[in-house]
């Protein structure tokens, strides 16, 4: 069972395995989920190629969907409802390992 959380939360945990790309998420979450490459650059203050390639990353990993607002592109964070789970279960699996006393 937990085999399933860990095969299901790879893609996620894949993503989010490299700083930039978790600054980006961070940024959407302070936007409420959604923000332009041109919002993430400044905010991060890194240069649009380099956002751009990492919100490809996010949404090939299907963490980020995309829409248009005139010529902006909006990302806008997407993650399944199954990997969501997934991760829950995950945590609720470390938290319980930890709160066990060991010998």
């Amino acid at each position: 069972m937990i085999h399933d959380a860990l095969t299901t939360a790879l893609p996620v945990l894949r993503a989010l395995g490299e700083e930039t790309r978790v600054q980006i998420i961070g940024v959407l979450l302070e936007r409420d989920g959604a923000a332009t490459v041109g919002e993430v650059q400044a905010a991060l203050g890194l240069p649009q190629s380099t956002v751009s390639r990492h919100l490809r990353i996010l949404l090939d990993a299907h963490l980020l969907a995309v829409s248009r607002a005139g010529a902006q592109r909006v990302y806008r964070l997407d993650v399944p409802a199954g990997a969501l789970d997934a991760l829950d279960q995950l945590v609720g699996e470390v938290r319980r390992c930890q709160a066990e006393p060991h010998a």
